[in-house]
């Protein structure tokens, strides 16, 4: 009779727990559902961030993401795309290296004003510095683009800005790494700026620093060298960097460059939650012929000699010691919206 008891008591308080679960579950999760609603959460808060920006009406800082992209013309860039059409010998190639960092990222309202965005620290994200990284595979030399799943692929840029009521009308970006980080020993740096690590293939020495694009194919046809028959090569580089860089870096000595060499970046259109920055490399390449080169390093290494670097750094903006006129604005980068 006791048992029998028992039992009607707990089949009591089980209807009952079921029924305010139930009723519960109607304003809430109930039980293990928790993290859910923790995540939906966060997604609506990322929303309303990006919802608040676009309505101009928040005082505080709001989360920020903005997406990147890379493309060659209507190819869009990863380790298996084949680029077709490229400079001025229409070259065919595939992906050898495609990363770049940015810095010093700020939204511009309508009325000219700076909002500067401050970067969560991420692993691809320190000081306000980011690695974009478009491989989706890892690899060196030969192999390059072609062996294990890149996991630290990175393709977007998060952090908070302060918008108010102002209205966005431009981003605002510099193409490398700051003066400030680019002379240290990068063994004691941070991600992404650490050699061993994201950095790997990056960096030029203490002095001259990193290299802010690793911007690299493979072409199907070896290039050459009209000035020797007997060189060629098969990999056409893109690394800007910093030249001319005097000083002691290793001693802690200030280090100077007279040329910087890095491109601020300014992109009208910008809306916020909708814009995504897009690279084309096809359109970096444009003026370039790809199937021979005129000296030094295959492609453009930032030299000041280097011949290859007159069109590259004018598809960026950028002045370069070998280049007859002045340039102009870059068309490398341009902003594509939803």
């Amino acid at each position: 009779m006791e048992k029998i008891n028992s039992a009607n008591i707990f089949k009591s308080l089980a209807i009952k727990l079921s029924l305010a679960c139930i009723a519960g579950a109607l304003l809430t999760a109930c039980g293990g559902s928790s993290s859910g609603s923790s995540s939906s959460n966060s997604s609506s808060s990322s929303s309303s961030s990006v919802s608040s920006s676009s309505s101009s009406v928040s005082n505080e800082p709001v989360a920020i993401t903005i997406p990147f992209s890379a493309v060659s013309g209507s190819t869009d860039i990863n380790c298996a795309a084949t680029l077709e059409g490229l400079g001025t010998v229409s070259t065919r190639a595939t992906i050898a290296d495609f990363r770049f960092y940015v810095h010093n990222l700020r939204l511009v309202t309508s009325t000219g004003e700076e909002l500067p965005i401050t970067l969560d620290e991420t692993g691809v994200q320190a000081d306000n510095i980011a690695l974009l990284d478009f491989r989706d595979k890892l690899g060196t030399g030969a192999t390059a683009c072609q062996g294990d799943a890149n996991p630290t692929m990175n393709k977007q840029v998060v952090g908070k800005v302060l918008i108010g009521n102002n209205t966005i009308a431009s981003v605002r970006f510099v193409l490398g790494v700051p003066a400030t980080h680019n002379h240290a020993d990068q063994t004691l740096a941070k991600e992404p700026l650490k050699t061993p690590g994201l950095s790997s293939g990056m960096h030029w020495g203490w002095n001259v620093g990193y290299k802010f694009t690793g911007l690299d194919v493979f072409t199907a046809v070896p290039i050459t060298r009209p000035s020797d028959a007997n060189w060629t090569n098969s990999r056409w580089n893109i690394h800007l960097g910093s030249t001319g860089c005097t000083g002691d870096a290793v001693s802690g000595g200030a280090v100077t460059c007279t040329a910087g060499n890095r491109a601020e970046i300014t992109l009208t259109n910008f809306v916020v939650g909708e814009s995504t920055i897009q690279l084309d490399y096809a359109k970096l390449v444009e003026h370039s012929n790809m199937g021979e080169d005129g000296g030094g390093p295959a492609g453009c290494m930032s030299g000041a000699t280097d011949p290859e670097c007159a069109t590259i750094f004018a598809s960026l903006g950028l002045a370069h010691a070998t280049q007859t006129t002045a340039p102009s604005a870059q068309t490398a980068f341009s902003i594509v919206n939803k």
